[in-house]
């Protein structure tokens, strides 16, 4: 079953993607594909699971996961930068 909405874009090239739709994707990002004149939008769904068991189990409900995973890369590139020169 699919379902056709018309969306407006803004004077800042912004879309509003309906409640109805973003209820049935349960994603905050998307993937944004061009295919000669058509736009699709596929929803990226993180995969928690790809992060169990490194973290101590202690690090509360409430942290940032992404954030902490760039951060951390983040100083093993800049570890990595300063051996190298």
């Amino acid at each position: 079953m699919s379902k056709e909405f018309v969306l407006t874009i803004d004077e800042r090239g912004r879309v509003t993607i309906p409640k109805e739709v973003r209820n049935l994707i349960k994603s905050r990002r998307l993937k944004l594909i061009v295919e000669g004149d058509k736009l699709i939008l596929e929803p990226i769904v993180e995969d928690v699971d790809k992060y169990y068991g490194i973290f101590r189990k202690d690090l509360g409900k409430d942290v940032d996961i992404d954030r902490l995973l760039k951060d951390a890369l983040t100083e093993v590139l800049l570890n990595d930068e300063q051996k190298i020169f």
